[in-house]
């Protein structure tokens, strides 16, 4: 049986065609890839400028608040911003297709089909390629829209991070104040770990005591201004105080009284049950009771009398402290009886009196040591803040009032401290240093005559304040009018230079505005 074989011109054209597809992507292949390499470069710099602009963003908020962690916030999303683009431009390849010309794509597209007229279109495609040169068809230059945006930016965040930000003292401000909070948490930390190892105090009162510490130190972490610490401290020491005992003084005291009343006994074994009372020795004191009760069957009638006066008059002195009171004075019946029964059962409610009183003793100075530990800490961070708040207003009051009515004789030129302001009482009298002189002045109306504070005599004279010597001269009447004039100036350049609040202000300004009504 004949088979019809194909005409060989189809074969070559068959032949041709495969060729010509292998050809058409052999030639695309460097296309491609510098179709890639503009992507990522493009999308990359997009990245780049887009991360600047948030990071110039976050520069400028931490300009506006204090945000201490916004430079690292910066970088971080400069940075993310840069490699989200570069990995998005190549996870996503350019689309070949999309990125050619009408006939080249389609000759693409249609690389695979063996039809003659395909055949022709990569024919006419491979053409078109030998007349274009890559690198400028496809150029991986950065626009010059995407130079000025960048260059814009790159100013933008230069100025931002090399101009001073007014919130850098803010945040140094925070940063001390963070300092003396961990500081006092260490502290308290410390006082935490001293007090459980108590052993004179019931275990209930020391994790009652213990968890208010905790509680503070937990406010002292989350505190973010100066007020809260001080509001944490009260609130702490105000629970520590519900803890106290209300009578615990009041029975102390009576426990001190009644011991000193026994150790001025004569009576030996009397004066050392005082002693070991007023030491809360419990070994000590129950020794001493032996003593007595062996002492006491020895005694006669009047003797025991004697010493049951002299206990008697103790338990009065523990008027106070009832249990106390009551156990000493069981126990002086029982010496008077001279009865070894009720001696031994008034030794024993006598040491369970001590022992009560030396627990509730120790019980409150715990409570006392925590809450002298608590205003330690209050006050050390008043101090700090006092001494930065008072630092910038001193720098605005100036460092005394120099050379104030250089004309007038008379005024005395003090150089103050601690506010920056030097002042002189036109009024009332005072006294110089080593009580050399008194000085006395008047003030009843407008137009009264008034004498600045000086030294009787000639010369001049020096006085003492505060370890800080002046220079007074001879007094002389000046006008009340002129005096409270100068006096209310410097008053009113001094509080509208300081950081007062307005309340205060208008308080100093109403009293100067009444002593120059009268």
């Amino acid at each position: 049986m004949a088979t019809l074989a194909p005409p060989g011109n189809v074969k070559a054209k068959f032949v041709t065609s495969n060729t010509n597809s292998e050809q058409l992507a052999t030639a695309l292949r460097p296309w491609r890839r510098r179709l890639a390499l503009q992507q990522a470069l493009s999308w990359t710099g997009r990245g780049i400028i887009s991360g600047l602009i948030l990071a110039c963003l976050l520069l400028l908020v931490s300009r506006l608040t204090p945000w201490v962690t916004a430079p690292r916030w910066a970088i971080g999303i400069g940075i993310a911003c840069s490699l989200f683009a570069f990995s998005v431009a190549i996870w996503y390849r350019p689309s070949l297709a999309r990125s050619l010309h009408d006939r080249m794509s389609t000759a693409w597209e249609m690389r695979k089909e063996t039809a003659p007229l395909y055949g022709l279109q990569r024919e006419d495609a491979l053409k078109q390629l030998s007349q274009h040169v890559l690198s400028t068809a496809i150029s991986v230059r950065p626009r010059r829209s995407s130079l000025v945006t960048s260059g814009i930016v790159v100013v933008a965040l230069a100025l931002l991070v090399l101009l001073p930000n007014p919130m850098t003292a803010v945040l140094q401000q925070q940063a001390a104040f963070q300092v003396r909070i961990a500081k006092q948490i260490v502290a308290i930390e410390h006082l935490r770990t001293s007090l459980a190892h108590l052993t004179n105090t019931s275990a209930q009162q020391r994790a009652q005591i213990d968890q208010i510490l905790r509680d503070l130190e937990t406010k002292l972490q989350n505190a973010h201004n100066e007020t809260e610490p001080q509001q944490a401290i009260a609130e702490a020491q105000a629970r520590l105080n519900q803890l106290r005992d209300p009578q615990a003084n009041n029975q102390a005291q009576a426990h001190a009284n009644a011991s000193s009343s026994l150790e001025s006994s004569s009576n030996a074994s009397l004066s050392a049950v005082g002693q070991a009372l007023a030491t809360n020795d419990s070994k000590r004191l129950s020794n001493a009771l032996q003593n007595l009760a062996s002492q006491v069957s020895h005694m006669t009638p009047a003797q025991r009398a004697q010493l049951a006066q002299q206990m008697e008059n103790a338990a009065n002195q523990a008027n106070q402290n009832p249990k106390l009171r009551a156990a000493l004075h069981q126990l002086a019946k029982a010496i008077a009886d001279g009865s070894p029964s009720e001696i031994a059962d008034a030794t024993n409610a006598l040491e369970i009196a001590a022992s009560q009183d030396a627990t509730a003793q120790a019980q409150a100075n715990s409570i006392d040591q925590a809450t002298q530990s608590l205003q330690q800490a209050a006050t050390t961070l008043a101090s700090a803040t006092d001494g930065t708040s008072s630092q910038g207003q001193n720098q605005n009051q100036g460092q005394g009032q120099n050379g104030q009515g250089q004309g007038q004789q008379g005024q005395a030129q003090r150089q103050g401290q601690g506010n920056g302001q030097g002042q002189v009482q036109g009024s009332g009298s005072g006294n110089g240093s080593g009580g050399r002189g008194n000085h006395t002045g008047s003030k009843s109306g407008q137009n009264e005559q008034v004498f600045v504070p000086g030294q009787i005599g000639s010369g001049n004279s020096t006085q003492s304040n505060d370890g800080n010597n002046s220079v007074v001269q001879n007094g002389s009447s000046i006008p009340y009018s002129q005096v409270i004039e100068r006096y209310k100036q410097m008053a009113h350049d001094a509080i509208d230079n300081s950081d007062i609040s307005p309340d205060l202000k208008d308080l100093v300004h109403g009293y100067f505005n009444r002593l120059e009504g009268q």
